[in-house]
């Protein structure tokens, strides 16, 4: 792309500045080693660094402008030099993601966009609506945690956070899509990118509510708290699509929104509803009362939970301007994301696998009822604690798999500089009885794997839940690279290869 020039009065509207109002821009970035000739360095301050620490840095690298909300950095350093702008504001993540806006002209602004939150089910959501809207020939690029998708494959963009990516990497993404003929995007809008204010200044076509369950407490401190963060979305939003089962902000969602909203449901009275739904090993079957009108539907879905998910994206696909007859003739090609209700069946035993990214209880809670639907005669299932997470959550992944398996494994995701132990033990007291005979503990993850593969049987079911992929673990500051599908090959490798030597 040609090198831009920003105003940087007009974009940033309040802001105090020393030197030059106008630069030709080469980037923008937050991060003083990423800086080059002609960069814009916003200065972030977060709870462990101080971007404004690193103006330096910046400058040295070749940072034509510094912004940030400290005048006392910014007034030491524009003294030495008058050809740099130091821009002084009064939020640099909204002054970061305005810049990113501007640098890249409005990417969003030439795409159909549609933002999915809510605790459980954005990444399916946006998978199935990812899936549908390609399927109908609207070329439809996807972010999230996933990874970030073209229409056509998973591309190789730099995704500095697990989910929704810092401003400048979104725009880029989205300068990406439009430049190469795309002519969707949907974006999983989490929590705390939307209270970082990430997503600043995109109006979105659509935005979609799944749930609110407690979570992400370690940083927003409070429900009410996360709960506020999630309705920003809806502020930025021309159409909405509304999850009426969820008690914990449908109705808030309802009385406050300002444009126009379609419901979904599996249990309430709604405009998309499912009765009828009946499981196999094939999928879900279920009736969609739509709009006055009833169709029978048949699913390559499991799960009453992933029922509730898929109405969400049929009611998004027509809040797009497609028609119902359109959106259910693709239903059949709708694919679920990596990790998500994933059955694993390139392998040698005798029993089955299923993947499934539940880390909360309530997720937790969703994907047991849907393995219930598949026959079994054993079900083993390993739960794992967040080390990154809030402990208060760890007990209740306990409580709610209790009573429902046969075996249980324990284990650790993300440990972060967690106690693994600490970990293990605070899930432990979840459980009425902790040391049963048909609970067992792992420290890491593969460990925990490969135990539930040795306690399963001939016609068991292996559940394994968590963060188990995405292509790394979090242990102490660091992403170690990790995959779940090479654990497993590795067992059965393993196990071939010793009963060979026995034979």
């Amino acid at each position: 792309m040609t090198i831009p020039s920003i105003y940087f009065p007009e974009c940033l509207e309040t802001c105090t500045i020393n030197g030059p109002s106008l630069q030709a821009v080469s980037s923008i970035v937050y991060d003083s080693r990423e800086a080059t000739n002609g960069s814009v360095f916003v200065c972030i301050r977060g709870d462990h660094h101080d971007g404004h620490l690193y103006i330096e840095e910046a400058l040295n690298n070749g940072a034509r402008a510094i912004v940030g909300t400290d005048s006392s950095h910014l007034n030491r350093y524009s003294y030495y030099d008058n050809d740099v702008s130091f821009i002084k504001v009064h939020d640099s993540k909204k002054a970061l993601a305005r810049l990113s806006t501007a640098f890249f002209n409005s990417p969003a602004d030439h795409l159909s966009t549609v933002g999915v939150t809510g605790t459980n089910g954005k990444t399916t959501v946006t998978s199935y609506i990812y899936s549908m809207l390609n399927a109908l020939s609207f070329r439809t690029g996807s972010i999230g945690t996933a990874g970030i998708w073209t229409d056509q494959k998973k591309t190789d963009f730099k995704q500095t956070v697990p989910t929704t990516p810092e401003a400048p990497d979104i725009h880029h993404v989205l300068h990406h899509f439009h430049q190469t003929g795309i002519q969707a995007a949907v974006l999983e809008s989490t929590s705390i990118a939307l209270d970082q204010k990430r997503l600043e200044g995109i109006e979105f076509n659509v935005a979609v509510h799944t749930n609110l369950t407690p979570e992400h407490l370690e940083f927003h401190k409070t429900m009410e708290k996360y709960r506020l963060a999630k309705m920003k979305l809806f502020k930025q939003a021309e159409k909405a699509v509304i999850n009426v089962d969820d008690k914990g902000m449908a109705q808030e969602v309802i009385n406050s929104f300002e444009g126009s909203f379609v419901t979904y449901s599996v249990t309430e009275m709604a405009d998309f509803k499912a009765t009828d739904i009946n499981f196999s090993d094939k999928g879900t079957s279920f009736t969609l009362q739509a709009l006055e009108d009833m169709y029978k539907i048949e699913a390559p879905i499991f799960g009453k939970y992933n029922v509730s998910n898929l109405l969400a994206a049929i009611a998004s696909c027509h809040q797009l301007g497609f028609t119902l007859k359109d959106i259910l003739s693709v239903i059949p090609k709708v694919k679920s994301p990596e990790g998500r209700f994933q059955i694993v069946d390139d392998h040698d035993a005798s029993y089955q696998i299923v993947l499934d990214y539940a880390h909360t209880p309530d997720a937790l809670s969703h994907v047991l009822r849907a393995v219930k639907e598949i026959p079994y005669k054993k079900l083993v299932v390993m739960i794992t604690g967040v080390g990154l997470r809030a402990p208060g959550k760890r007990p209740l992944m306990a409580k709610e798999v209790e009573g429902l398996a046969d075996e249980i494994i324990v284990s650790v995701d993300q440990p972060g500089f967690a106690d693994r132990e600490e970990v293990v033990n605070d899930v432990l007291k979840g459980f009425t009885e902790p040391y049963n005979n048909d609970i067992h503990s792992r420290l890491y993850r593969e460990q925990a794997i490969h135990h539930a593969f040795d306690l399963a049987e001939p016609g068991d079911l292996v559940l394994l839940t968590g963060i188990g992929f995405g292509g790394y673990q979090i242990i102490g500051d660091e992403k170690v690279p990790y995959s779940e599908l090479e654990v497993i090959e590795q067992y059965f490798s393993t196990n071939k290869a010793t009963l060979e030597e026995t034979v």
